[in-house]
């Protein structure tokens, strides 16, 4: 689980659904992003706020992180939104759940560009 550092905001932000907000009302030529900090290792990574989307009565957030493939500019994350003893936080999704929640945040994407599989024959 990864730890809600900096939100970019000058006050704390004291509930998932304030912290869901904060999100989606930063404005577009803002700078979006949040630090994380892995609570394993304690290092702190930078990620740039890309989505937030609901799925089965729960939360999640697309963050996006830089990467050194020369093919790709960045690797999108998804991550739940959750509580712990009442912060807010992100948590990272494992196992089978994860590539329930990845298929279908594709398939939303897929539906907003256009590019789903029907033909206009």
């Amino acid at each position: 689980m990864a730890e809600d550092k900096d939100m970019n905001q000058n006050e704390p932000v004291n509930s998932k659904d304030e912290m869901l907000n904060a999100i989606s009302e930063m404005e577009v030529d803002m700078d979006r992003t949040i630090t994380l900090t892995d609570e394993e290792t304690g290092e702190e990574i930078e990620f740039i706020v890309n989505d937030t989307f609901n799925m089965n009565g729960k939360e999640y957030v697309v963050l996006l992180k830089p990467t050194d493939d020369p093919d790709a500019d960045y690797e999108y994350i998804i991550m739940e939104t959750v509580e712990s003893n009442g912060e807010p936080m992100l948590q990272t999704i494992v196992g089978n759940e994860a590539d329930v929640i990845y298929d279908y945040y594709d398939k939303l994407c897929d539906e907003l560009d256009g590019d789903d599989e029907e033909s206009d024959e």
